[in-house]
């Protein structure tokens, strides 16, 4: 336990320096690539050790004791200019008002960072997909309610428009943008030990790309590639012997689509042809390793998310070029028939969408044409959306979304800039055992 007075560790030290610039929680754990639980902890530690009850009373021992520097003022203002008639040189700002000062200008910095115009971010997050224009302004869950979700570790790779999906007991992601650009990086994340590990990466980086597992191989359809061109190309990663394949290839070039794994083959609905969106959507048999035409959507979209549940298939979401969409569309493989399902409460476009203990879960997308404010929650009985709780607000576009076990993940995304989040979601928590009696 730590103790009042007790020297700083240099970890501490760390924090302490990245808080007192005004950064949130969250900034500060992706600086240092720790959770922002581990952060949480650290300034508890803090505020113990320096006798201080929040960050500004923290920020304020660090200036005094010299930790943060201060921006150095005008020597002229400060000591006074030489005259004909000597004056008293005015007294430098007490400490106090030089905090104020450091972090009113800090403010007008971060004002300046956040309306400057973000054309080349948005370029390199596939904003040219999307409606160019400034982005919803995100808020940090550290300074919310509880929230429902869990920091797990951050995925080594911040990035976007990842495919992410379950395979030989572990989370992997695949491919997506970088703030370098497209990358071919596979990580592997193991949620007993909380741990990422490195696998071997892509042969094809892609982004705007999506990962199914079907009897433990993964298939990675299309994507979009470096010089932003969709591909009919399919990868196949083997993560028993950390090796690349491939199958079959896309009756025609695809990325942004939405993919799902349904009774041992894939289903791949809509995206971008390089041209326009589209409403088609193919099935993927591995035994055949053919790609059949299926009847299309009565919507063409990309940046949907898809998710099976009770031997329906759910469409949900995306972008027509135009707006985000509350669009809901289930499709029956066996009758090849598709009816409507309740819209969304508000659009998504590069939403996840997972299906977990008879709902689904539609997590993130909001930011372009409409605000992230709440996840959402579908019900096959009520036929209904309700709110529930998101770690991001404002925007949250294009993490990979996947369930593991009886947790949902959603890992990394863009808002603002490219996120190495990792945030957990267990919708059943607490679990009701019956016992029952023996003859």
């Amino acid at each position: 336990m730590a103790e009042r007075g007790e020297p700083l560790t240099d970890r501490e030290r760390e924090v302490l320096e990245l808080v007192a610039t005004g950064i949130t929680n969250r900034e500060v754990a992706q600086e240092l690539f720790i959770s922002i639980n581990t952060v949480k902890v650290h300034l508890r530690n803090i505020y113990t050790k320096l006798g201080a009850d929040s960050r500004t009373e923290a920020t304020m021992v660090a200036v005094r004791e010299g930790w943060v520097g201060i921006p150095e003022m005008d020597q002229q203002s400060v000591e006074g200019s030489s005259t004909e008639t000597e004056t008293a040189p005015d007294p430098p700002l007490p400490w106090p008002k030089r905090v104020a000062l450091l972090g009113s200008l800090l403010l007008v910095v971060s004002v300046v960072v956040v309306t400057w115009p973000r054309a080349e971010a948005q370029a390199g997050a596939g904003m040219d997909l999307f409606p160019d224009g400034p982005a919803a302004a995100t808020v940090n869950d550290s300074d919310r309610a509880e929230s429902a979700w869990q920091e797990r570790a951050m995925m080594p790779t911040r990035r976007a428009h990842l495919g992410l999906t379950v395979a030989a007991e572990r989370l992997i992601a695949i491919g997506g943008q970088t703030p370098e650009g497209v990358t071919g990086v596979v990580e592997a994340y193991d949620p007993e030990e909380d741990i990422w590990t490195p696998r071997t990466e892509k042969p094809i980086p892609v982004a705007h790309v999506g990962a199914a597992t079907i009897d433990g191989l993964v298939y990675v359809p299309g994507g979009r590639d470096a010089d932003g061109v969709p591909r009919r190309l399919v990868e196949v990663y083997d993560p028993q012997a950390d090796a690349w394949g491939r199958a079959g290839s896309l009756p025609e070039p695809r990325c942004a689509y939405a993919l799902v794994a349904h009774d041992d083959e894939l289903y791949l609905f809509g995206g971008w042809d390089g041209e326009r969106y589209v409403s088609t959507a193919y099935a993927y048999n591995p035994e055949s390793d053919e790609w059949l035409t299926l009847p299309a959507m009565d919507v063409a979209r990309g940046f949907a998310g898809a998710a099976s549940l009770d031997d329906q298939i759910y469409v949900v979401g995306g972008y027509d070029g135009q707006k985000e969409l509350t669009d809901c569309a289930a499709f029956d493989p066996l009758t090849q028939v598709w009816s409507e399902c309740a819209p969304l409460t508000v659009g998504r476009g590069g939403l996840g969408v997972a299906a977990i203990g008879g709902r689904l879960y539609a997590i993130g997308g909001g930011g372009s044409s409409t605000y992230l404010g709440f996840n959402e929650r579908y019900s096959v009985d009520r036929n209904d959306w309700q709110v529930v709780d998101t770690p991001l607000v404002g925007e949250w576009r294009n993490p990979g979304v996947a369930v593991f076990g009886a947790t949902v993940y959603a890992v990394g995304g863009w808002s603002r800039d490219y996120l190495s989040l990792n945030q957990a979601l267990n919708p059943f928590p607490f679990q009701i055992f019956i016992p029952v009696s023996q003859q």
